[in-house]
């Protein structure tokens, strides 16, 4: 008999259904569910994984599921509750459902919340689960999930406005033109992520430096600090190798000038301490 799994969308959110407990027989102490040999196969700091085109088409910025699924393996038990405040089209919820983690997806564009809510509601969880969608900023939702209760956060902001989201709205960060304005505002979500994340808990944030201006961006640095800045202990930033197989032999900035292909994206890892207070 399939587990009962309850898939929500909503504009008025209500987080009640956050659970107290995990539902492995995991002992305390433990980091995760693996043993010794399945926490092995996920120790490399690069994933390098084909990318298909055909995930453009449904979203612009849609990330292989390779990348969510590592460290909810790695960072969460069965039972527990995986945030995404960027939710996109749901790749991280829907790897939480496979893995019989409960999921709270956000994101300001609607068509994206619809979009990760149709998915979920076709994938099938090894356990009963619970998923809800909200359509909202991070800023006006995260604080009604309320203080440390989330296990893990695994999300992607945007990445300044080089991305055309398809939403032109004022809320859509993917708009923001000014690098500094940008960071203000990821400096005020990075502040809701660590209120909701539970002490001990653990944040993953994958992003990419951008070129502004012909100089770049250094957002996975900026990142950092921010995030040092506030309480977060930094435990590792790990490499995503993006695999377009397009065939070109563009060289940017040719003959005048010359900018590097953006081949990769950091993965950072953050951990709030157990007891950790926000600067």
């Amino acid at each position: 008999m399939k587990p009962m799994t309850k898939v929500d969308i909503s504009s008025e959110p209500d987080f009640s259904f956050l659970p107290a407990e995990r539902t492995c027989s995991c002992p305390p102490g433990r980091l995760n569910c693996l043993d010794r040999e399945e926490i092995l196969k996920l120790s490399s700091t690069v994933i390098n994984v084909q990318r298909r085109h055909r995930w453009k088409e449904s979203h612009p910025a849609r990330f292989i599921p390779d990348v969510p699924r590592k460290f909810i393996l790695l960072f969460s038990h069965r039972g527990e509750t995986v945030l995404d405040p960027f939710c996109g089209s749901g790749t991280t919820n829907v790897e939480a459902l496979k893995l019989g983690r409960n999921s709270i997806g956000i994101d300001v564009n609607p068509k994206s919340v619809r979009m990760a809510y149709e998915r979920l509601v076709r994938e099938v969880s090894p356990e009963p689960t619970h998923h809800r969608v909200v359509e909202g900023s991070v800023l006006d939702v995260l604080p009604l999930v309320g203080s440390e209760k989330v296990d893990l956060i695994v999300t992607s902001p945007p990445y300044l406005d080089v991305v055309d989201y398809g939403d032109d709205g004022p809320e859509q960060w993917g708009n923001i033109h000014d690098y500094g304005k940008f960071l203000d505002n990821m400096r005020r979500a990075f502040e809701a992520m660590w209120r909701a994340l539970k002490s001990g808990g653990w944040m993953v944030v994958v992003t990419q430096d951008v070129f502004k201006k012909h100089a770049k961006c250094p957002i996975h640095a900026d990142y950092i600090f921010i995030c040092r800045e506030m309480g977060f202990e930094v435990w590792s930033t790990q490499v995503y190798i993006l695999n377009y197989s397009t065939g070109g032999r563009l060289v940017y900035g040719y003959p005048t000038s010359y900018y590097p292909k953006n081949d990769h994206e950091y993965i950072l890892v953050f951990r709030k301490p157990e007891g950790g207070v926000c600067n």
